[in-house]
């Protein structure tokens, strides 16, 4: 499969038939080629197979628990996952290989991030840089909800969303490095069945009451024309679920920004692109009003919140 992200072309294949299906639902909300150039600008093989390769010998030049260990040999990355498999990224010629298992498609989120991760490098050379994040937009504006896992950045983009705001990206929007925009990047929305709940269009979705996993949907089959494809940066929000009656939104200096962004966009291993990131997520900061966001349990309200703070500069 070739697809067009922003002017990039990317060729993503697969050995297995079910790999590939994910890989193109996945992807399904960003145009796919049909005619395309001779080579793509990034390609990217990613294969099944039973076993986890074994890690390059030697120290790894940083390491995240059991997660992720990066050995970096220039301008050969290997990115080894001790539960899931392995990457090896050629950042001189633009290609990826990896081997995953079959864990990595049936656990959430570990398939898009083991693709996020892999594409990452590649695109920071090419002047998009990910950031982990919600990202919506409304009358050309967008808003990125910058937070960890359970800080109701999903509830919230949700809300954005059947208010009719549109879909950049639900997990990692890029900026562009020329523009400071904020770019799409594709991928499936998921929540828990308890957020699900909240909102009646997404109540079929459930069909397990019982089910504590994260469930995932295609944003374009509940809301119509859902995704846009880039918009200026609008507002920056730290969302925190707190136990109030209403939501609250603090302003935040732009070094107050900049030091919440960094754990959510900078590789630190990736030390030759870490100034020019650094100098980007400083200019964003300094030039977009960012807030914590203090939410309360109503969703209805949070719309009509976040519009007043998208257009209050």
């Amino acid at each position: 499969m070739r697809f067009d992200l922003h002017g990039i072309e990317i060729e993503l294949n697969s050995n297995d038939a079910l790999l590939g299906a994910r890989t193109r639902e996945t992807f399904a909300s960003h145009r796919a080629l049909a005619q395309h150039k001779s080579r793509p600008d990034i390609f990217f093989q990613l294969d099944l197979t039973e076993s986890i390769p074994a890690p390059p010998s030697g120290e790894p030049a940083y390491a995240e628990r059991d997660l992720i260990h990066y050995y970096v040999t220039p301008p050969r990355v290997v990115a080894h996952f001790p539960r899931y498999g392995q990457l090896q990224i050629d950042l001189a010629h633009a290609r990826i290989e990896g081997e995953i298992i079959a864990a990595a498609l049936t656990t959430y989120g570990v398939f898009e991030d083991l693709v996020a991760i892999g594409l990452a490098p590649l695109l920071r050379r090419r002047g998009k840089f990910l950031v982990h994040a919600f990202a919506a937009e409304r009358n050309g504006r967008g808003a990125l909800l910058v937070g960890s896992i359970g800080a109701g950045k999903t509830t919230t983009g949700i809300a954005l969303l059947r208010a009719g705001w549109r879909l950049l990206s639900n997990d990692s929007p890029l900026i562009d490095a020329v523009t400071s925009n904020i770019l799409s990047y594709p991928g499936l929305l998921s929540a828990y069945p308890e957020t699900l709940r909240r909102f009646p269009e997404l109540h079929p979705l459930v069909t397990d009451a019982y089910a504590r996993r994260k469930i995932s949907f295609a944003a374009e089959s509940v809301y119509r024309d859902v995704w846009s494809g880039a918009a200026a940066p609008g507002v920056i929000l730290f969302p925190t679920v707190e136990k109030i009656s209403e939501h609250r939104a603090v302003r935040l200096t732009a070094p107050e920004t900049l030091r919440l962004l960094l754990p959510h966009a900078v590789e630190r291993w990736d030390t030759e692109m870490i100034p020019q990131h650094l100098a980007l997520l400083n200019r964003v900061a300094a030039q977009t009003p960012a807030y914590q966001l203090l939410l309360a349990p109503d969703t209805e309200t949070v719309p009509q919140l976040l519009g007043k703070l998208l257009v209050s500069r």
